[in-house]
């Protein structure tokens, strides 16, 4: 039987970053207990006895809460969900929200890895992102981590800022380095409509560098990270050997998951679903999305995610599912060019054209 993970949402911040198109509020103490009760009783009464290999509590900023709810949010999954051994659990983390009692209270209740959401190590960058923290909180918080125990610690870093290059980029992936983190996530920033930074952008009080200068910044950081031990498993990720994110490559493989909380998705036996992002709707179970996943998204999905990381898809799969590629004049193309690669079974795509993955992916979709 294939993997099981558990995603837990937190929709709380203390400050909506200007990039930030996530479900997340800034609330008072009132509705955050409210929402806790909520949260424990949908996962009291979703429970299965599949086994669940990965817990990812992810926001929001989980870190901007008292860690008694996070505590019990845990020991409601462990008394209702059977967990592997070897089970993977993570938790989001602002540098500014955590200290050495919190991280203690986390490393206490099973919590094994830490996600700390950095993006930039310039105060700067920081201040007109809109994020509360600064590099001396992040270099500390890396190290209470590490003191409390805790061995695999990841990092988020944001590509394509305002006046970013490669030079300081560097600088501070060699300073995070140096700290033994062992996972390194590195995204495009994305302008999404809604947020605070589609409106700078629009209103040019923000100058982002144009794609191909952030395609070369992305290049360049691949082959520096590679160069001290942190090896690419997905467009964005890097980590070192045996540190790969378990609950994302479950995603990435089109495993299910469950997910808990204000707009939380599942994928589970067939179906999608996810809860409102609403609180009272949330509460009272309305607006839900139930969708049955047919053989063209399943097929979407196979190729889109394989073709992000190192897992690439089986050909086989998909042509059960209906699909017979081999018929696309596009993959054709693409494997005689060497941009996919056909290794017994499976596809993957040629690491040299990360970068412009999207294009050829849509390429070959049916």
């Amino acid at each position: 039987m294939k993997e099981l993970s558990i995603y837990i949402h937190i929709p709380f911040c203390e400050q909506k970053c200007i990039y930030c198109a996530f479900v997340s509020y800034c609330v008072n103490n009132e509705i955050k207990n409210k929402y806790f009760q909520n949260l424990k009783k949908e996962i009291q009464e979703r429970k299965t006895d599949r086994e669940i290999s990965s817990i990812y509590i992810g926001g929001g900023t989980p870190s901007c809460v008292d860690a008694k709810y996070i505590k019990e949010i845990l020991e409601e999954v462990y008394a209702n969900y059977n967990l592997k051994k070897d089970i993977e659990i993570t938790i989001e983390c602002n540098p500014n929200s955590v200290d050495e009692e919190k991280l203690k209270v986390y490393k206490n209740i099973g919590i094994n890895r830490i996600s700390f959401g950095v993006q930039s190590l310039d105060n700067d960058t920081l201040k007109k992102l809109g994020r509360l923290h600064n590099k001396d909180q992040v270099v500390c918080a890396i190290n209470n981590a590490k003191k409390v125990g805790f061995k695999n610690i990841s990092v988020d870093l944001l590509l394509g800022l305002e006046n970013q290059n490669i030079q300081d980029f560097e600088k501070q992936l060699q300073e995070l380095i140096a700290l033994d983190i062992t996972h390194i996530s590195a995204y495009m920033l994305e302008v999404e409509e809604g947020t605070k930074l589609f409106s700078m952008v629009e209103n040019k009080e923000i100058n982002l560098p144009i794609p191909e200068k952030t395609i070369e910044i992305y290049e360049k950081t691949v082959n520096f990270l590679k160069k001290n031990g942190f090896f690419r498993y997905e467009i964005s990720n890097f980590s070192k050997i045996g540190y790969e994110s378990k609950h994302n490559i479950n995603y990435w493989k089109c495993n299910e998951y469950l997910g808990f909380g204000v707009a939380a998705y599942s994928y589970f036996e067939g179906y999608r679903f996810s809860n409102s992002i609403n609180f009272n709707e949330y509460e009272n179970k309305e607006n839900l999305l139930y969708e049955k996943i047919d053989n063209r998204e399943r097929i979407e999905e196979l190729i889109m995610l394989g073709l992000r990381c190192k897992f690439g898809f089986d050909f086989n799969e998909i042509i059960k599912l209906g699909y017979d590629i081999f018929l696309n004049d596009n993959f054709k193309k693409y494997l005689d060019k060497n941009i996919l690669i056909k290794e017994g079974n499976w596809i993957y795509l040629n690491p040299d054209y990360y970068g412009v993955s999207n294009s050829i992916i849509c390429d070959i979709l049916p």
